[in-house]
């Protein structure tokens, strides 16, 4: 009888065996391995004759009375293969620890896709990642572009390795430095403030308008800003502590991301807006399905919100010239009616 040894070495099996054992089984079990790792599913086993089908594809002979033993082989050395019988026939697939669905991966390449803060030669990679994990259905993944994005993929490489260097200094409470820049009409970096380096205690990293942004607090100017991740270079941590200053709590976060306009600061005031009955879904898109309303008529409702007075809410605001009006409180309303004036009597 045969005698097998058969060992796993990142991810690959070596087969050792007696003479009468045929050389071509190493490659066979890879084979075996690579083709239950990519084309099995819970939802779509493989059976005996799909798999020997596929062998014999390659060029390696598998009969099938020796094909639950090499499976079995695989099984004993750690693989996570499953055998389910169904109309006394086997069929077997490779248990994937976090198999994504069609549609998921879908959605996650058209995520990537759509992100402008990835150059596109990072998104060619990472499309091609998920692309990957679909199995015997990569094909359609990659022909299914039903979707097209209206963005422009930004120049900045590091965004990755910024990203998880702001995660590692808010886990540790460290300060962070870096320096920041600008484009000009070339789209060259101009790095603000003659190339001063910042130095900021980061709180949170949010994802808003298509762009990451670092909310941090800035112990120079003793208060919190914001900065577009991918205008930052250089990105480093330090061993300076954070500020007690920075230690915002989600809830504070929460409310900030839900009153702010494109990451733009103002004042923050509680407003009274009426409006169109139409605009909604607009109302509960920007605030929450949460917005204390009420109706005031048929077709007018009045929303209780918390906004920050900046040029970009204004520049959201009368994208509804005729559908939203502030009804308090007066100074906002008064406001208003400047930015109106610079807007259409200019």
């Amino acid at each position: 009888m045969a005698q097998y040894n058969l060992t796993v070495n990142d991810n690959k099996a070596t087969v050792e065996s007696d003479s009468d054992f045929k050389g071509n089984t190493k490659l066979k079990l890879l084979r075996l391995l690579e083709i239950l790792q990519s084309e099995s599913t819970q939802q779509k086993p493989l059976s005996t004759s799909q798999i020997c089908q596929r062998l014999e594809k390659m060029g390696m002979h598998c009969e099938r009375r020796t094909l639950y033993r090499d499976i079995k082989l695989l099984i004993d050395c750690g693989y996570d293969i499953e055998i389910v019988t169904e109309r006394n026939a086997n069929l077997y697939y490779y248990k994937k620890a976090t198999e994504l669905s069609f549609s998921e991966l879908k959605i996650l390449i058209d995520a990537a896709k759509a992100a402008s803060f990835i150059t596109q030669e990072q998104t060619e990679e990472l499309v091609r990642k998920l692309v990957a994990l679909g199995g015997s259905r990569k094909k359609e993944l990659l022909s299914s572009n039903m979707v097209f994005f209206n963005s422009h993929k930004h120049s900045n490489t590091d965004v990755y390795d910024v990203v998880s260097t702001i995660e590692a200094a808010i886990l540790n409470k460290t300060r962070i430095s870096f320096f920041y820049f600008d484009l000009d009409e070339h789209a060259e970096r101009v790095y603000r403030h003659n190339k001063k380096e910042y130095l900021v205690d980061p709180i949170v990293l949010i994802f808003n308008n298509d762009n990451y942004y670092l909310r941090g607090y800035t112990p120079d100017h003793d208060e919190i800003r914001n900065y577009r991740v991918d205008r930052m270079a250089d990105v480093k941590t330090t061993v300076l502590p954070m500020d007690a200053k920075a230690d915002v709590s989600p809830a504070e976060i929460e409310e900030y991301i839900s009153q702010s306009f494109k990451m733009y600061g103002g004042e923050t005031v509680e407003a009274l807006l009426e409006f169109k009955d139409q605009l909604l879904d607009v109302i509960f898109d920007k605030f929450g399905e949460g917005t204390p309303i009420v109706r005031k008529n048929d077709n007018t409702c009045i929303a209780t919100v918390k906004v920050q007075a900046s040029p970009t809410f204004w520049g959201w605001y009368f994208q509804f010239p005729d559908k939203m009006r502030i009804c308090s409180p007066d100074w906002l309303a008064d406001e208003c009616e400047k930015w109106r004036d610079l807007r259409y009597n200019r």
